[in-house]
């Protein structure tokens, strides 16, 4: 899952979106170097990530688009199932995607002395041209496909993927109704425990 699922699983806590946030560019047991609430974004965030990648329904997800992405289908696949999650906020939130968007982009700007320099530069952009409210549309979807696609420096298809949500757009969605409610479940069950794992 890419940004917009990471905040809304993060259930409003600052330090849990800071540190789902930052996650990706905090390495090994440098998280450690965080205070604990962050701790348990980073930790959130890997956990999530390990669920997805090994999550049957992720999977044929990703036989789907393969031939279309090859090694960067995980990548691709993360940024559309953030689409759907978009698309069906209202299902999955008791809050509209605008305001949960304006609300995640405060809650990262209070806490930007803890942000890595990576995330600072992301953020700056992410605000600027409200990635998580555009990936509501097809359109920011498509601009958040290619700004990676020309960040990426290998040859890559990630700037025409867009067309994969008309060319598979219901056997998607399905997946997703499926895998979603079970992420949502796997993460209470994470909260329930405190966090007390590796």
């Amino acid at each position: 899952m890419n940004y917009l699922a990471h905040f809304l699983l993060s259930a409003g806590n600052a330090d849990l979106i800071v540190g789902n946030f930052i996650a990706d560019d905090v390495k090994g047991k440098k998280y450690l170097q965080y205070p604990k609430g962050i701790q348990n974004g980073i930790i959130m965030h890997r956990a999530i990530d390990d669920f997805t990648d090994s999550h049957p329904v992720v999977g044929q997800s990703k036989k789907l688009i393969r031939k279309h992405q090859q090694k960067f289908t995980p990548v691709v696949m993360d940024i559309l199932y953030d689409y759907f999650l978009a698309t069906n906020f209202h299902h999955y939130s008791q809050e509209d995607l605008l305001p949960f968007s304006k609300k995640t982009y405060q809650i990262l700007n209070s806490r930007f002395d803890i942000l890595t320099p990576k995330t600072k530069y992301i953020l700056h952009y992410m605000q600027k041209n409200n990635w998580l409210y555009n990936y509501s549309t097809v359109d920011g979807i498509k601009r958040a496909l290619t700004g990676m696609s020309q960040r990426t420096p290998y040859q890559n298809n990630m700037h025409v993927a867009h067309h994969l949500l008309n060319d598979f757009h219901g056997e998607l969605l399905d997946d997703f109704k499926v895998f979603y409610p079970e992420l949502h479940q796997f993460v209470k069950n994470i909260e329930n425990k405190s966090f007390n794992f590796s």
